[in-house]
Order: C-alpha cells, then structure tokens, then sequence
C-alpha cells in the first residue's frame, strides 16, 4: 500500500500507535515504516508529543484487596518471589498503574521517534487548558477522542473503527456521566455522521463538563433519545480529564 497518497490513514495509524492500540504485527510493520518514511515519522512524533503528556492526569488505580488474593490462590506453590504476595502486590501496583494510563501512554516506544519525556511536569505552553476524553469498547480499543477548550463551547471529536449503524434509523448519543452514584447521564448531544466534527455545548466546556468525570456514548434511535435518559445499549466509554 502506498501510504503517502493516504494521509488520513497515516494520521490513524500514527494515533493507534501512541495510544497503544495498535498491536501485534501491524505495530512492528508501522515501526518499521516510521523509520523508513520521514512523513510517518512525523505523524507519529506529532502524535506522541500531543498525547503524552496526558499520562500525567491520570491517577494510579490500587487494585482491591481480594484482587491480590485471586492471583495469590492462582500462582503455583513453587516458592520465591514469583510466589511472593509482596512481589505481585508491587508489580501489580505497577502494571495497574500502566493500565489507567494505557490510552494516553505507550506500551511500546522506540526513542528515535522522540516522545515527551516522563519526567516532563508541565504542558508545552502552546498547548491550551482543555478537556480530554479517550472513550473505549468493552475490549478496551480506543475508538473515540474528544477535546474541548476550556472557554469553548464545541467539543470536538475523531472517531477510529466504531461500528457501523443504519445513520437513517440509529445514531450515536453522547452522555456525561455524573459523579455522585446513581446519578442520571446528562445528554451532550449526538455524534456527528462523520469520523470527525464537533458538537455544540450548551455552554462554555468549564460549565458543561466540569462535573462529569467520564463520557459514554449509547446507540438510540434516530433523532437521540426521547426520554432524556440512554434507551440504547452504552456502547463506548472512557475518563473526562481536565488537562491543565
């Protein structure tokens, strides 16, 4: 495939690798191509300086405590630290840590492609403070990105692989999802037809998003839902992060 004369697929696949999403084969063959191809090189450098320091909103996630006793009854009874309690639980620590951040962070780096460095604290001052949403499906692909300025009123989004619907008779509704438990989503507004546009807030992002700590989107009929609530199955979800 002659990926120069299809930009918008190297843009995918550049977003898809630093996200960590993109796996196995296709990973190794995209690596090899950036070394190969100074505009894929260049894709994804872009990519990586832009999402990586989102890793550094995310908190660690502790795993709970009965977690920790499902591996433990698990592990073969061969002593040593791979059957040490201490030695999974810091792993663990590690690993979940690595999971919370796995849609802004990279599972594998090659530093010829110049990623932001972790110790990095502060964000690049040309980028603005923002609202950042990556949403997921139930296997934990990366489908959906949403940012907002903080002062605007339009969210953005770009759309990866979601599924395919019947756009006369279904369409996509994206819900904020309240803090307190039990709370009811609040409609955002439905997801435009294409890969990528924006939805209009019904006021400034700081007003809008502040108390929605995650995003999901269901599937509803034609025209979003009639009762102010998801009739549909929630489909994809995923952290709101302010990102300042």
């Amino acid at each position: 495939m002659n990926y120069a004369r299809n930009p918008e697929l190297i843009e995918r696949l550049a977003a898809q690798y630093a996200l960590g999403t993109l796996r196995g084969r296709a990973r190794l063959r995209f690596a090899r191509l950036a070394r190969e191809n100074a505009a894929i090189a260049r894709a994804l450098r872009e990519w990586e300086n832009r999402l990586g320091p989102m890793s550094l909103a995310v908190r660690e996630v502790r795993p709970h405590r009965r977690v920790w006793k499902a591996i433990q009854a698990r592990l073969p009874d061969s002593g040593g630290a791979w059957d040490s309690l201490a030695f999974w639980r810091n792993l663990g620590l590690v690993a979940s840590g690595c999971a919370a951040a796995l849609l802004v962070a990279f599972v594998v780096r090659d530093p010829r492609f110049g990623p932001v460095p972790l110790e990095k604290t502060a964000a690049p001052a040309q980028m603005q403070p923002a609202y950042v949403a990556m949403l997921s499906d139930k296997a934990g692909k990366v489908v959906l990105l949403a940012y907002a300025d903080r002062r605007s009123d339009e969210l953005w989004l770009k759309a990866s692989d979601m599924q395919s619907i019947d756009s006369e008779k279904q369409v996509f509704e994206l819900w904020g999802l309240p803090k307190e438990p039990g709370g009811a989503p609040k409609s955002l507004g439905l997801l435009p037809p294409q890969d990528k546009g924006a939805i209009k807030l019904a006021a400034a992002a700081d007003q809008t998003l502040s108390d929605f700590p995650a995003l999901a989107v269901s599937l509803e009929p034609a025209g979003g839902s009639k009762t102010g609530l998801p009739t549909g199955p929630v489909l994809y979800s995923g952290p709101c992060l302010k990102f300042w």
